[in-house]
């Protein structure tokens, strides 16, 4: 009776985790997602996401494979279907069959959320069966308030498959450990089967979804080589752990992909490969060990056929399938990142996060757990190769596997983010545990001691004294719970929404250009290779912004989040001759420019920052060319100190010109700086120019003049202010501007490019004039 008490207590408990998790993902968003103009997104996938599951809603069960709003022809849709198909789905039941736009936006909102606070089921279940209830209730507890990636990507309108992945990644790892621990081969098998239906759905949601086929093979070899290095006795050592679970669920995934995986999928030949390498590697583990166990091979003969096979392997893989070895490479130069890779901040490695190396950056994302994760899974760790036991072992693999990706490339924190708060609950449990132990703190060394711990003592003899227990609670709390929660705090009340204004001006493009397919309504047409529209036009913006216009103003962007055509917008925006850049516009028959207030170096607040680095670095040309850090002395203390001065090259990109300058000329005043320059070496043996001197010029023929009498080597003419150009800037003769957003200082800037083939501009009544559109969103 009081074991079924508690039974119903800690349910009742784990309802109130779930139904926490769900609110502190929802509740300090709420109003900025749900506002009057309509869901609020929360990431620029999710805007796509929801393009993709309005067309679904249209066409159901058919989502789109194939998109001409990406580009001509239509390429691939990178995502899978499943998250898409499930949000769709959802909507539909609501809506009877014929969900109104309104339905399916909200649904998709919540639908973040809700995965994200039922994570927290199959992450109990786990600690529950590999330790104890405290534990799994620690677990889910700990999730659900745990700063970190997971939380950012499961917030309300954070509309993306990251959730998904996370939710079925613990329930493919629960079905194994459920496998694992299975009485009876029937058992086993049937939990082998839905260990491979949960690992197919996580296929299914996520291109990259090799990554737990390998966790899971990672898995398999070491358990393979621990069980031969241990030679357990006679009756138990001829049984084999791994291929009874691992075969069948490879199996089942092997079929799912073949039968219902789209193989245009962007990966597909990737996710085939690893899973059918998988069946292959762990069918010869299986046969290797019971071979050498038949020929009395020694301990360790397993671990030095599995390399023999492996080197083997990959060199005829190489031979046979050299298109394919190259992909699998390039996929994994991931976490490698280059210059290009550093300007998406998901991709940088974790300790990179901020731009420069931190060591405290696992703190500011993840709190506390990172820390007392990696103390718990070096403790975990050396008792699962102690003792061999599959369930154990295999969390530990999956662990150490996610702390080396989310240390390679930061966006898998949502991955480690289920690992720490196991990993942290089995430690929390493992304290209270201990402070509840009948044998309370260690015995007296002495006899004093003794007599002294005698006349404290104040409880009964056997109970465990309080303070231990009221320190470890205290202990839990301050170090783990409340750190957590005050990073959480801002992560969960942070709207990385759309500005009105910038919605507002999607909206007008939507209303006031001209539609670009012929056909009607094609935005919710079913998409057929080979028989999809070529859009009549194009629109430039930078690739950050391509999904908003997509499903916002539904315009075909010339770059999109998938970085296709960012080489391109790159270029185009920091060409500094208006000649070269409309021969940019003209082969990708660009009609409309759209310059967006982040991207330019502008002063923000108390720093001065923008995106303008990244077009740099994607158009394949130097920082320098455009501003430097130079070096000057303080006035005060004399010591040096970085300057950042902008170069005239930078005033004249075409993003300056559009977006500060609005296509119009300018004329500097009392802004046209002359700098007197030497080299100076630093300690590292770089080099950096110090500033011997600079000079304020009323105009820039007055600083011209100057440097031709005093002469040319050692001196240049900059800007201090990213605003202000330090030379006269031309007026754009090819670019008229005819949309500025509502508010403030403007969101976007829009401009039609008056030229290119059939690109004749559309009369006033059908544009409205740029100022008047101030104030006036749909």
């Amino acid at each position: 009776m009081r074991e079924r008490l508690a039974a119903h207590g800690h349910l009742g408990l784990l309802v109130l985790i779930v139904v926490a998790a769900f609110l502190v993902r929802t509740l300090l968003l709420w109003h900025g997602v749900f506002t009057g103009e309509g869901v609020n997104y929360q990431d620029s996938d999710a805007w796509y996401h929801m393009r993709l599951i309005e067309n679904l809603t249209h066409n159901f069960p058919h989502r789109a494979t194939i998109d001409p709003y990406l580009g001509t022809p239509a390429p691939p849709v990178a995502v899978p279907l499943l998250f898409d198909l499930f949000v769709g789905a959802v909507a539909l039941i609501l809506g009877l069959g014929a969900p109104s736009p309104r339905t399916v936006e909200v649904v998709g909102a919540l639908a973040p959320p809700v995965l994200g606070a039922l994570t927290a089921l199959p992450v109990y279940l786990i600690g529950q069966r590999l330790f104890d209830r405290r534990t799994g209730l620690l677990a889910a507890g700990l999730l659900a308030i745990a700063p970190g990636q997971l939380l950012a990507r499961s917030m309300l309108g954070f509309t993306d498959h990251h959730v998904a992945e996370a939710l079925l990644t613990s329930l493919t790892i629960l079905a194994a450990i459920t496998a694992l621990q299975a009485e009876t081969p029937r058992a086993r098998l049937i939990r082998a089967g839905l260990t491979g239906v949960a690992l197919s759905a996580y296929l299914m949601a996520w291109s990259g979804g090799a990554l737990l086929v390998f966790v899971l093979c990672v898995w398999g070899v070491v358990q393979y080589v621990l069980d031969d290095w241990h030679r357990e006795p006679e009756g138990s050592s001829q049984t084999d752990r791994v291929a009874p679970v691992l075969l069948p669920a490879l199996a089942v995934a092997l079929l799912t992909l073949m039968t219902l995986q789209d193989r245009s999928l962007w990966r597909f030949a990737i996710q085939m490969t690893s899973v059918a390498a998988g069946l292959g590697l762990i069918a010869v583990m299986a046969g290797g060990r019971r071979l050498l166990r038949l020929v009395g091979a020694p301990r360790g003969a397993l671990a030095a056929a599995l390399v023999v096979v492996s080197v083997t392997g990959v060199l005829v893989f190489r031979v046979v399938a050299p298109g394919l070895t190259y992909s699998i490479v390039n996929d994994l130069q991931r976490f490698r990142p280059g210059s290009t890779g550093f300007t998406v901040s998901e991709i940088r490695p974790l300790l990179f996060m901020t731009g420069t190396m931190s060591v405290w950056v696992p703190f500011a994302v993840f709190g506390p757990s990172f820390f007392i994760a990696l103390g718990a899974l070096g403790w975990l760790g050396g008792r699962a190769v102690r003792t061999a036991k599959p369930p154990l072992l295999l969390v530990v693999v999956w662990s150490v596997l996610m702390y080396g990706a989310t240390l390679g490339q930061n966006r898998f924190g949502y991955y480690l983010n289920l690992n720490l708060a196991l990993l942290t609950g089995w430690a929390c449990g493992a304290l209270l545990t201990w402070a509840w132990s009948p044998s309370g703190p260690r015995a007296a060394l002495s006899r004093a001691d003794a007599r002294r711990a005698r006349v404290r003592r104040t409880d009964e003899p056997g109970r465990p004294r309080w303070w231990w227990q009221g320190s470890a609670v205290a202990a839990l709390i301050v170090v783990v719970l409340v750190p957590s929660a005050l990073l959480a705090r801002p992560m969960a009340s942070n709207n990385l929404g759309l500005p009105g204004g910038y919605r507002a001006s999607l909206d007008w493009l939507r209303e006031n250009t001209p539609e670009p397919f012929t056909a009607k309504d094609y935005y919710f047409a079913r998409y057929r290779p080979g028989e999809t529209q070529a859009a009549s036009y194009t629109m430039m913006a930078w690739w950050d912004y391509g999904y908003e216009i997509i499903r916002l103003a539904r315009r075909v962007p010339v770059a999109n989040p998938t970085q296709a055509g960012a080489e391109v917008a790159g270029r185009f925006f920091t060409a500094t001759d208006e000649g070269e850049a409309v021969k940019i516009l003209d082969e990708r028959r660009t009609r409309y420019v759209i310059a967006h207030a982040e991207v330019p170096i502008l002063p923000r607040g108390d720093v001065v920052q923008g995106k303008f680095e990244t077009m740099v670095w994607w158009s394949g040309k130097e920082v320098s060319h455009y501003w430097e850090t130079f070096l000057t002395k303080d006035p005060k203390s004399g010591q040096l100190g970085p300057l950042v001065l902008f170069h005239p090259e930078y005033y004249q990109t075409l993003m300056v010109r559009l977006y500060v300058y609005g296509g119009g000329p300018y004329v500097p005043k009392d802004t046209t700086y002359v700098i007197t320059y030497r080299d100076h070496k630093n300690a590292d043996g770089s080099v950096n120019k110090e500033i011997l001197e600079s000079r304020r010029f009323k105009t820039h023929e007055g600083a011209v003049a100057f440097i031709d009498r005093q002469g040319h080597t050692g001196r240049l003419i900059v800007g201090l202010n990213p605003k202000e150009s330090p030379v006269p800037i031309e007026p754009l003769t090819r670019f008229k501007l005819i949309h500025e957003s509502p508010g403030g200082a403007p969101a976007v800037r829009v401009f039609q490019y008056l030229g290119g083939p059939d690109m004749a501009p559309q009369t006033p009544q059908a544009l409205g004039a740029p100022r008047q559109s101030r104030g006036a969103p749909r």
